[in-house]
């Protein structure tokens, strides 16, 4: 949860510095990496707060139960 919350506000955090520049999105191939769009999302004026530790409890819990065990059969 962390790398996405932070990912575009603090790149330095999770991608190398190459001769003082930080080279973001270096783990996704490079015809892919024109598809990231930055900035605030849905035409917000500034981008939104960061995630407090409640938010991040919050969100790994929804995306648990998304996990039911389902095996589809033929």
């Amino acid at each position: 949860m962390a790398f996405y919350a932070t990912r575009d506000s603090n790149p330095a955090r999770w991608y190398p510095t190459v001769n003082g520049v930080v080279q973001k999105f270096n783990d996704l191939p490079a015809q892919y990496q024109g598809n990231i769009t930055q900035g605030p999302p849905f035409n917000r004026r500034q981008a939104p707060p960061p995630l407090t530790p409640q938010d991040v409890a919050d969100l790994v819990a929804f995306l648990r139960t998304l996990t039911d065990g389902f095996v589809p059969t033929n």
